[in-house]
């Protein structure tokens, strides 16, 4: 695949755009933070803000509409996408 066709997304706290292989891509369901299953609305987080989890969790409020606890399911989510 050359340059022009690779997916483009953009993260959601820092605005940066990259290819989708290398962001983490999420959505939210009734409050739970879960890896994206093929349905429904979802966002993507670039490294550097999976690593800045404050920042993060802060877009995470703007985007889930609610103020959940998502810092502890983030770093979950954080980590099993590292091992992958």
């Amino acid at each position: 695949m050359n340059l022009k066709n690779r997916p483009i997304r953009t993260c959601i706290a820092c605005r940066v755009k990259s290819e989708q292989n290398t962001m983490l891509r999420l959505q939210c369901n009734d409050k739970i933070l879960l890896p994206f299953s093929g349905k429904g609305r979802s966002f993507y987080l670039c490294k550097e803000c999976c690593e800045d989890i404050k920042k993060s969790v802060k877009s995470l409020y703007r985007q889930c509409k609610n103020k959940a606890d998502y810092e502890q399911q983030l770093k979950e989510m954080v980590e099993i996408w590292k091992t992958k």
